[in-house]
C-alpha cells in the first residue's frame, strides 16, 4: 500500500524546475501523517527517519528500518535476486518440517504461492480515466476530479491539480519506472492497471492533491495533500542516517 501511495505521489515532482528549491510534501495517508522529498533527481518518501529513497542518478533505491537502524540499498536486478535468496532460504527452512517424500510436491506450492513460479501472460486491463467536471480547492490548489474505470468497473478518483509554467525537477517518466522495477507486485494480476499508459497520462498531467480508491469494502481514501513547501532541501535528506548498519534484503526483512 506504502508503495502504491507513494507511485501516485510521483507527479508531484513536475512543480519544480531544476533551479529551484526541492519539494516538500505534506499528506495525509492511511498509516497517518507522511512526508515526501523532492530535489535534483532525487526523492524520499516515508514516516519519520523511515521509508524509502529513490536516486534516479544512479537508477537505485535505499530502504530504511528505523527500529533496527539499518537500511538496504540496489538497483531492481539486486533486489530480485537478493528477494528470490531470501524466500528460497525461508522456503528450505520450512521443509525441514515436512517428509521427505512430500518436499517436492511442497516445495513447487509454497513458490507458486510466493510467485516465484512462471505464470501465462495475462491480457491487459481496459482502463478508462473519465474527468467529471467536478472540481475543489485543495491545500489551495484548485483541482480536478477524475474517475479510473478498470474493466467498466470503478477503482480509482483523483484529484489532479494543474502546474503550468514549471518543469519537471525530476524524471517522472525514469522515477515510474523505477518504483515499478522495484515493486513486482505491481504487474501482478488485479494490479497491472496502474502501470497502464492511461494511468501513466493522467499521472503525467499535474500534481495528485487525492485519491480515493475503490473495492468491495467501499471508498477509502488513501492519500490527500496537506500543503506543498519549496525549500532547499540538505544532501542528507537523501542519505541513509550516519551510524546505520547497511545489510542484505533478506536482513532488512528479518
Amino acid at each position: 500500500m506504502k508503495l502504491r501511495i507513494c507511485l501516485g505521489l510521483f507527479a508531484l515532482l513536475l512543480w519544480a524546475s531544476a533551479a529551484q528549491a526541492g519539494l516538500v510534501i505534506h499528506q495525509e495517508t492511511m498509516g497517518g501523517p507522511s512526508t515526501m522529498y523532492a530535489q535534483d533527481n532525487q526523492v524520499r518518501a516515508g514516516m519519520g527517519r523511515g521509508g524509502m529513497i529513490y536516486d534516479l542518478n544512479h537508477d537505485t533505491v535505499t530502504m530504511l528500518n528505523p527500529d533496527r537502524q539499518v537500511y538496504w540499498s540496489g538497483n531492481p536486478n539486486t533486489l530480485k535476486q537478493q528477494m528470490n535468496q531470501a524466500m528460497d532460504s525461508r522456503i528450505e527452512a520450512a521443509l525441514k518440517q515436512v517428509p521427505p517424500d512430500q518436499r517436492e510436491q511442497m516445495r513447487a506450492m509454497m513458490k507458486q504461492r510466493m510467485g516465484m513460479t512462471k505464470t501465462p501472460p495475462q491480457p491487459p486491463d481496459k482502463v478508462e480515466v473519465k474527468k467529471t467536471g467536478e472540481s475543489a480547492k485543495i491545500a489551495g490548489y484548485q483541482s480536478q476530479k477524475y474517475q479510473v474505470y478498470v474493466d467498466g468497473k470503478l477503482r480509482q478518483e483523483v484529484w489532479m491539480a494543474s502546474a503550468p509554467g514549471f518543469k519537471g525537477q525530476v524524471d517522472l517518466t525514469k522515477m515510474t519506472k523505477l518504483a515499478q522495477a522495484m515493486n513486482p507486485q505491481s504487474a501482478a494480476p488485479g494490479s497491472s492497471w496502474r502501470n497502464s499508459p492511461e494511468m501513466t497520462k493522467l499521472m503525467s498531467a499535474g500534481m495528485p492533491m487525492k485519491m480515493v480508491e475503490y473495492s468491495r469494502g467501499g471508498p477509502m481514501t488513501v492519500m490527500t495533500v496537506t500543503s506543498v513547501e519549496q525549500k532547499k532541501l540538505p544532501a542528507s535528506t537523501f542519505q541513509p542516517p550516519a551510524g546505520w548498519k547497511q545489510v542484505d534484503f533478506n536482513q532488512m526483512m528479518q
